[in-house]
């Protein structure tokens, strides 16, 4: 099928040719999601963390939707450094995709799947706080937040201040460099600490509650590529289209 005119057109080969050339340590890539952070914020944060080229595509979304493959974004255009255009697919698996492209998912089947723990764990809230908070009416969001910081909130803290001592409380849930754990962790409190409902009680994490988390925070943040990212003009739009969305 080929791709509306606004979208790369995928290079048609089989698996074997395409997985060589997601081989490139050159590959640029183009990114399909809206103007918001959502299913697109990790991508987007693995992109910048790693240092890779990459641009955004404008959307059209009654046009396009029809020429992607799950009908949904974001999707990635990766341009390898022979030509080759291979299309990723479904937030998760293009995050994986990415995180073990750029040495970021654990040295040995061991470590990786010490990252797929973290990675659950994180997801888990990540599924709450968009049920018990953006899912909900404005008039409720104050109610059901204060539910998550009480309910939610205190178990995944113990129990990661916890995995993150027994590292060291260096910053790093595996070894001493970074992996998709740390960035998908930092992902997570940076949403619950930028969509806080107006009115509602403190998110439990800071440099004096939780230090080992406010750690890997402060590493993933303060990452060069990272750092610049986050103070760039589209990173700031991206921000303020999250809120208008969501209403916030």
């Amino acid at each position: 099928m080929a791709a509306h005119a606004s979208l790369p057109v995928p290079t048609q080969a089989d698996t074997t040719v395409l997985g060589q050339a997601a081989q490139s340590t050159n590959s640029t890539y183009k990114i399909l999601y809206f103007g918001l952070h959502g299913r697109g914020e990790l991508t987007r944060t693995l992109l910048a963390y790693s240092g890779a080229k990459w641009e955004e595509l404008p959307v059209d979304w009654p046009t396009q939707k029809e020429h992607t493959p799950f009908k949904c974004l974001p999707v990635v255009y990766e341009t390898a450094q022979d030509g080759t255009i291979l299309e990723l697919a479904e937030s998760q698996a293009i995050e994986r995709y990415l995180a073990n492209k750029y040495g970021l998912y654990g040295k040995n089947a061991y470590e990786a799947h010490k990252v797929e723990q973290i990675f659950s764990s994180a997801d888990g809230v990540a599924q709450a706080f968009s049920q018990k908070i953006i899912g909900v009416a404005q008039d409720k969001r104050v109610e059901e937040a204060n539910k998550l910081y009480v309910e939610v909130l205190p178990k995944f803290i113990a129990i990661h201040e916890a995995q993150l001592a027994k590292n060291g409380s260096n910053g790093h849930y595996i070894g001493n460099s970074a992996t998709l754990a740390d960035i998908k962790v930092a992902n997570l409190i940076d949403r619950l600490l930028f969509l806080r409902p107006q009115g509602a009680n403190e998110v439990p994490f800071s440099a004096e509650k939780t230090p080992n988390l406010w750690k890997v925070l402060e590493k993933v943040n303060s990452h060069p590529t990272m750092a610049a990212w986050k103070k760039s003009d589209r990173y700031q739009e991206l921000n303020a289209g999250t809120k208008s969305m969501f209403k916030f």
